[in-house]
């Protein structure tokens, strides 16, 4: 057992010895909600069950407060507690002040005799107990914070919502208008009360569709000229901070719970749309960005999103068309179940071709390579496709190598090292993966795979999961975020499996994408094995991409 040094016992035995009782205990921190909806992630699976880290709390029983906190991995060993309790001792957090106390009481009978041996000559009493009050309801709040989902959008508006977006994503307009086109939507409450907002449609591109309504003209090109001047990492994030906007934006819906499906069918979205569900939220300079909306900000959108699709339903054949010129549309819309005169709106909605114009050519004056952001699609996968990042054991490689019919090897040799060869897994039916794989084919095959660092449109930092085919051209299929612990961990164990064999690693495309054999499929259901190389981001030279909406891609 390693023992405190004489100097440190020295310096702790100076410190004042209070009669207080201490209780410390390290706890399993819940897993993320926003990893386990999935949204915007691919799935990480390398056959083990990686722990979540784990929080060591030292608390003050007789005052009732927080003396140290730490968080560690969970094979952290009983070291990592003697640490947080030394910092609890001499650095505790304000406002306790440094002291030793005369008892500790701990629920593990193994951390109580390790304890012991270690604090033995500070005259610190070291007691086991089946239950530790204090702890347990901290950690009962982190628990209950943690799994409590907030509503997005307030219940009285979620309907409406819901409904409006729907709407939107049948209409998709992205597949028609570039992101510098943009539509004013005039709101007008009884000629007294005028709010104006700039809408501008995302997604062209093939990453996050929806549609951006800005809450001030100046926002908007105050937005885009910092995004083409801006050059350094802060500055951008800066930059996205600055937006004054209010959202609507669509995800995959593979990764919702059946709470929260169940949640969307009762605001009559249709969970089966595409595999997608919409998103609502604000960004603005002094609050930040969030997900969610209040009651006066959902309104606002609500209004927003039935007079785009008004303006839609009576110009979209028009813009289908590729012209962008100035047309205009005056529509009422009433809240619903209000019964308020007040609540009628006067909407008039117009295209600004000016506008659009000098935001298109900022968007030409800016750093950004046009030329390397075309090749970037994702339009090749199937829909309600799984991506998974996993291994498959060296023998199931090797009988993949004599029986797949559709099968691409390395044209150089590479070892064989570790349990599996690590891989992506790409999972539809029988046909769709058929067809997925003649694409393959005229692609010239796969070159590689690659992790492109990026940031996304509320300057959170991820990588982007690019496919490289032998035309050259880039397909996304995954973006992946660092705050996960367990995820990443499960990343880098992956990594290390390509390390393993010089940098190789396999693409298993395969069918049987419901039932059983979702996310585990059997060798004869992989229709296509790919060897493929791990293409190193510097070696792209695409520098840091900007994830839509912070329109840094174009096609």
């Amino acid at each position: 057992m390693t023992k405190l040094n004489g100097s440190t016992l020295r310096r702790l035995k100076k410190l004042e010895q209070s009669p207080t009782v201490w209780e410390g205990d390290r706890r399993s921190l819940p897993k993320s909600r926003e990893y386990e909806a999935g949204s915007n992630l691919v799935p990480i699976d390398l056959n083990d069950n990686s722990d979540q880290p784990q929080c060591i709390l030292w608390v003050d029983g007789s005052m009732g407060m927080v003396r140290a906190m730490d968080v560690v991995e969970p094979g952290a060993g009983q070291e990592a507690l003697v640490r947080a309790f030394l910092q609890a001792i001499e650095r505790p957090q304000s406002p306790a002040q440094p002291g030793r106390p005369r008892k500790i009481l701990v629920r593990d009978r193994e951390l109580q005799f390790y304890m012991r041996g270690v604090l033995q000559d500070l005259d610190i009493s070291v007691e086991h107990v089946e239950k530790l009050p204090l702890i347990d309801e901290i950690f009962a709040n982190i628990v209950e914070h943690a799994n409590t989902n907030p509503p997005t959008v307030p219940a009285a508006q979620a309907p409406t919502l819901y409904l409006q977006a729907d709407l939107l994503w049948r209409n998709a307009p992205w597949e028609h208008m570039w992101d510098y086109q943009v539509v004013s939507i005039e709101l007008n409450q009884n000629q007294n009360d005028r709010d104006t907002l700039y809408a501008v449609v995302m997604g062209r591109s093939g990453l996050e569709q929806g549609v951006i309504f800005y809450r001030s003209r100046e926002s908007l090109v105050q937005f885009r000229q910092r995004v083409a001047q801006d050059e350094s990492e802060d500055g951008l994030e800066e930059t996205f901070l600055h937006q004054d906007c209010l959202f609507t934006l669509f995800e995959s819906a593979e990764g919702l719970s059946e709470s929260e499906l169940h949640a969307m069918r009762s605001y009559s979205w249709p969970t089966n749309r595409e595999g997608v569900y919409p998103i609502f939220g604000m960004l603005h300079p002094l609050e930040g960005g969030r997900p969610f909306l209040y009651e006066e900000e959902a309104i606002t959108l609500s209004l927003a999103i039935e007079s785009f699709n008004l303006f839609w339903a009576q110009f979209g054949n028009k813009i289908k068309s590729g012209k962008f010129d100035t047309v205009q549309g005056n529509y009422q819309i009433e809240l619903p179940s209000s019964g308020n005169p007040d609540s009628i709106y006067t909407v008039n909605v117009k295209t600004l071709p000016d506008l659009s114009n000098e935001l298109e050519q900022l968007t030409e004056e800016g750093e950004y390579d046009d030329e390397s952001e075309s090749l970037i699609h994702e339009d090749i996968w199937p829909e309600n496709a799984l991506f998974k990042l996993t291994g498959l054991p060296w023998d199931a490689i090797a009988s993949l190598r004599q029986t797949v019919r559709f099968c691409q090897l390395s044209a150089e040799p590479f070892p064989e090292s570790g349990e599996a060869m690590s891989g992506l897994l790409i999972q539809t039916s029988r046909n769709k993966a058929l067809e997925l794989i003649k694409q393959i084919e005229d692609f010239g095959g796969i070159q590689g795979i690659c992790f492109n660092p990026a940031e996304s449109f509320l300057g959170e930092t991820c990588e982007l999961g690019l496919m490289v085919m032998g035309d050259d051209e880039l397909h996304l299929f995954g973006e992946f975020y660092k705050e996960d612990p367990g995820l990443e961990r499960s990343r880098k164990k992956w990594k290390q499996g390509c390390k393993n064999t010089k940098g190789v690693c396999g693409v298993f495309i395969a069918m049987g994408v419901t039932g059983a054999s979702r996310g585990r499929p059997e060798p004869q259901h992989i229709l296509g094995y790919y060897e493929i190389k791990l293409i190193q981001a510097k070696e792209l030279g695409l520098g840091t991409l900007k994830s839509e909406p912070s329109f840094d891609f174009d096609e």
